[in-house]
């Protein structure tokens, strides 16, 4: 080892460039001290019985050594923890990425003029390379005597031992920067998402809201006169399209809400039958411009008997199901038998498509995952309609199995709980409830799109509503603080005044008493995520709405 040592200064070569951000970053540079460090310092004067001992880290590009750690310097070295390359025996070190054994400086042929024999006092030394976690040397770890002094080896295997506990100190730090930089990253990249989802929620939801909030009310008109029988069909087609678009939309906010345990599920009464031929009409047409046949196969679905449970997740299954054998048929048929029992619901859809093989099945519920990517690539599609019905399955505490084999085609088959409803108004009853809910009310709608304006004052005019409408949100909080409602409908986004400003200042008022009477404040958003949600009712909001808005979502309002 000695002989290795040895090799004399001369013989150097070019070490690996190291960027002084990186030291900074790590502080092992323009840093406070650290005891791990200094601790290492303290034990090699004492190990070695030297006067000094240093950590330096070698700078060429600044013409420095600095000394991440010290025990012994003179005061004014050790106030300044740094020195001239003119005055460092450690910058050869870290230059042939080696150890350096110096007996006597002021005879050694290179070292003998190095204004550390005199400013230090260093006669003798002893240094060994400190290293990043790659081996690119950084400095030295060093022992100085201010005599001369044959290093043994045994000395300079202590060093080198207390060298590698400083290269591990580093290493630690160097981990931990990765660690933060992949946390920052990740953290990043899910604002990143979630800014992405939220804005194309809104992008989407502000036109569905006109689109589906005025079938909704043409629905309403159309069903008090006698009108073609045409035109009914049509709308029920186009509402049926547009909540497949919207469905589109919720596949992925759905998925992250599940994952994040923040869906919740309805336990309402709904109409089994009509879901279903909703669902299975959604789908016919597709299958049918390919060629395939959609056979439907229903038992006790015909009854009218209600069911309680959640039908828009109920629908979401179906759709989904429907949707994936649709997409990888080609041709022959799509089975559906869908079986009613008093407290369960049972579904199997059963495809002639391409099937899958044995390994392909273990990821068929995972997320943005497809079988068989060269199909996935032809037939399109997110990889999010089964990993959604997977979890809404579980979350409905029910069960779902696949078969497949290539060439042969898929069957998916689930059960839920969902039994039938008991005790329950009747539609017309309902549609009589809604009508009238808001008979005798005023209201304020306030939003600067002119067609979700349009849109909701309609609706609650034609629940029985007197309603008052704003453009903005100062002519809202103007209207709100100098006439009386019993309703204030805001949209959260809106340029001059955001809704959560326009809630603060009237719980401001009231608190004062300024207001006397205090309405009920509903914010109307397309932004409709858990931590959106919580900062609308932290500014005052009592209920939240998201677009896009049926009158059945103003008529639950009044039942809260």
């Amino acid at each position: 080892m000695s002989q290795i040592m040895n090799t004399s200064v001369a013989s150097r070569i070019d070490p690996k460039p190291v960027s002084d951000t990186l030291l900074a970053d790590l502080d092992l540079v323009d840093a406070e001290m650290e005891s791990a460090f200094d601790n290492l310092t303290s034990l090699t004067r004492t190990v070695l019985d030297v006067p000094v001992a240093l950590i330096s880290i070698v700078q060429p590009g600044l013409d420095r050594q600095y000394f991440k750690s010290h025990v012994g310097l003179p005061a004014y070295w050790a106030l300044a923890r740094q020195t001239p390359l003119s005055h460092s025996f450690c910058q050869h070190v870290r230059a042939k990425g080696g150890p350096l054994i110096v007996p006597d400086a002021r005879k050694h042929p290179m070292l003998k003029h190095n204004r550390a024999i005199e400013a230090l006092n260093v006669v003798a030394y002893l240094g060994m390379p400190i290293t990043l976690p790659d081996g690119t040397c950084v400095g030295a770890l060093c022992a100085n005597d201010d005599a001369p002094r044959d290093w043994t080896n045994e000395e300079q295997q202590k060093l080198h031992q207390l060298a590698l506990c400083v290269n591990e100190q580093i290493a630690l730090k160097f981990a931990l920067r990765t660690a933060e930089a992949a946390k920052t990253e990740a953290e990043d990249a899910a604002q990143a998402r979630e800014d992405f989802l939220a804005h194309m929620a809104h992008e989407i939801r502000t036109p569905l809201n006109g689109i589906i909030g005025s079938m909704d009310l043409l629905s309403d008109e159309l069903d008090k006169s006698d009108q073609s029988t045409l035109v009914p069909e049509l709308l029920r087609t186009m509402d049926s399209s547009t909540q497949g678009l919207l469905r589109t939309l919720n596949d992925s906010l759905d998925l992250s809400k599940i994952d994040a345990g923040k869906l919740d599920l309805e336990n309402r009464p709904f109409d089994l039958r009509a879901a279903v031929v909703d669902v299975i009409a959604l789908h016919r047409a597709s299958a049918e411009c390919k060629g395939v046949k959609l056979i439907v196969e229903a038992s006790d679905t015909e009854n009218g008997a209600l069911r309680l449970g959640d039908e828009y997740r109920l629908r979401q299954v179906l759709g989904n199901l429907l949707s994936n054998a649709v997409k990888f048929t080609d041709e022959g048929t799509i089975h559906v038998r869908l079986e009613a029992k008093p407290n369960t619901i049972s579904a199997t859809v059963t495809d002639s498509g391409c099937g899958m093989l044995p390994e392909q099945l273990t990821e068929v519920f995972s997320a943005y995952s497809q079988a068989d990517h060269s199909v996935a690539r032809r037939k399109g599609g997110t990889g999010l309609g089964l990993p959604i019905v997977k979890r809404l399955i579980a979350l409905m505490k029910g069960q779902i199995t696949v078969h497949s084999a290539p060439g042969k085609g898929s069957t998916f088959t689930t059960k839920v709980p969902m039994p039938v409803a008991k005790d329950l108004d009747t539609q017309d009853l309902q549609r009589a409830k809604i009508a009238t809910a808001f008979a005798g009310k005023r209201a304020l709608v306030a939003d600067d799109s002119p067609v979700n304006r349009m849109v909701l004052i309609r609706m609650l005019e034609s629940m029985g509503a007197e309603v008052v409408s704003a453009h903005n949100g100062k002519t809202a909080l103007s209207h709100a603080l100098s006439d009386t409602f019993d309703a204030l409908f805001v949209d959260i986004r809106m340029p001059d005044m955001t809704g959560d400003q326009i809630a603060r200042t009237l719980r401001s008022r009231e608190k004062s008493g300024s207001l006397t009477t205090a309405p009920k404040l509903v914010a109307v958003t397309a932004n409709v995520f858990p931590e959106h949600i919580a900062t609308y009712l932290d500014a005052g909001f009592d209920h939240c709405l998201a677009k896009p808005i049926r009158r059945a979502d103003l008529c639950a309002l009044t039942e809260r």
